[in-house]
């Protein structure tokens, strides 16, 4: 929208400020000129309401987040187009985003539990609605001027490409600093236990003043939601209770299998400490490097190791799939001939797998066993094995690494 400026129309509103901006569009503090109501206008960039496909997912969505209805959810009014702009109107929350909050300082536990019962009860709504938000974080979760939580963002489309997923922050499916495990492997699945991983990542940020992994990169933020060990927040906030530890243990298990099954499972034990009870829920098993590496659900993008006996073979692609062609050695050691490309095959690249393992291992020494998915999925497009360095180098965020890693990429090479 060019005349995004305020006293301009669009439609039947009125722009009175802009609220903010982002990839995917803005949205403006509006007036309903019709109803004389305040509302908030999300506009979708001119890129997205060109684009079809993109159109028909943002609006089934808003038409499944403005069937919910509940105290704690910010209302989706109407949703539709101008001049082939998308937009959706919805409640105007006069408040700030915990995010705010935060900037001044850690909540109490007993505030916190307040505002976490009211997100919970927004979330079993919206997921019994068939709605999994997949973006839980602290900007998502506003409180009002009389301290009533609305969550926002509900249902509105998100890409869900998986290479923006793990290499842009917080432009797809999550925020490394909240996001679930399974949605860092590009789980197709996600369902309610990826929103309850998020919803105690901010918690966690809320109880302590700090989220629950830091680093110098999103990759390696979403490398430790993988495989490192929810630290004990008791080391930020020695006051905290063990029962809330205990609560976040559990909403925070990497395996989700392990984590509440549903949001009112959750609520129940939050309930449990607002009155002073100790919740016992069973505490997590699995490790971060096991659900990392599949808990017994390999995801396909993820390179097999190599063991003992030569490279493990790959595993078989899942229904739908089509495997890439690999190159093979004969006995001799020489190379094999590669079977002829089909047309569907020949633009794509082929790497050796002790070349992917070669270049994964370099990378992890930077940013942790990440390194192996964005290794795998830079592949699919990479020319060459110097391209695909130059496609994951950006992760490291130290430029004398970054030379290094360059470096030893460039003598595998030749």
């Amino acid at each position: 929208m060019e005349q995004g400026f305020a006293g301009s129309k669009f439609g039947a509103y009125e722009i009175l400020e802009e609220l903010g901006s982002g990839g995917m569009g803005k949205v403006y503090r509006a007036k309903n000129v019709t109803l004389e109501r305040i509302v908030a206008l999300k506009v979708l960039a001119a890129q997205f309401s060109a684009d079809p496909a993109f159109v028909q997912r943002f609006l089934k969505e808003a038409r499944v987040a403005a069937r919910l209805n509940h105290p704690n959810i910010v209302q989706i009014y109407e949703f539709g187009s101008v001049d082939g702009v998308h937009f959706i109107a919805m409640e105007y929350v006069d408040g700030q985003s915990l995010r705010k909050q935060l900037g001044l300082g850690r909540f109490t536990e007993s505030d916190a539990l307040r505002v976490a019962r009211q997100a919970v009860r927004a979330l079993a709504v919206a997921h019994a609605g068939g709605v999994v938000h997949r973006d839980i974080k602290p900007d998502n979760l506003m409180l009002t001027m009389n301290g009533e939580l609305k969550l926002v963002d509900l249902g509105i489309a998100k890409r869900l490409d998986e290479d923006q997923n793990l290499t842009q922050t917080g432009q797809a499916v999550g925020t490394p600093h909240y996001i679930s495990p399974e949605q860092i492997r590009g789980l197709k699945d996600i369902d309610a236990r990826a929103d309850i991983y998020s919803l105690g990542a901010t918690l966690y940020h809320l109880v302590t003043g700090h989220a629950p992994y830091k680093g110098t990169s999103g990759a390696l933020v979403m490398s430790m939601h993988l495989t490192h060990p929810l630290p004990d927040p008791r080391k930020y906030e020695p006051s905290l209770s063990e029962g809330i530890c205990r609560v976040l243990r559990k909403m925070m298990a990497k395996e989700r299998d392990e984590r509440y099954p549903t949001a009112a499972a959750l609520d129940q034990d939050l309930y449990r400490l607002q009155i002073g009870e100790m919740p016992a829920p069973e505490e997590p098993s699995i490790s971060g490097i096991a659900t990392m590496t599949g808990g017994g659900e390999t995801p396909s993008f993820i390179p097999p190791l190599s063991g003992p006996g030569g490279p493990t073979p790959p595993p078989t692609p899942p229904s739908g799939m089509a495997s890439r062609p690999r190159a093979v050695t004969s006995n001799s050691g020489s190379p094999a001939a590669t079977p002829a490309p089909t047309p569907a095959t020949m633009s794509l690249p082929v790497f050796r797998e002790e070349d992917l393992h070669f270049v994964s291992a370099e990378l992890a020494k930077h940013i942790g066993p990440l390194a192996r998915v964005l290794v795998k999925k830079a592949a699919k497009s990479a020319a060459n094995l110097v391209a695909l360095g130059a496609a994951v180098e950006d992760n490291i965020p130290d430029e004398a690494q970054r030379r290094a890693f360059r470096a030893a990429i460039r003598a595998h090479a030749k």
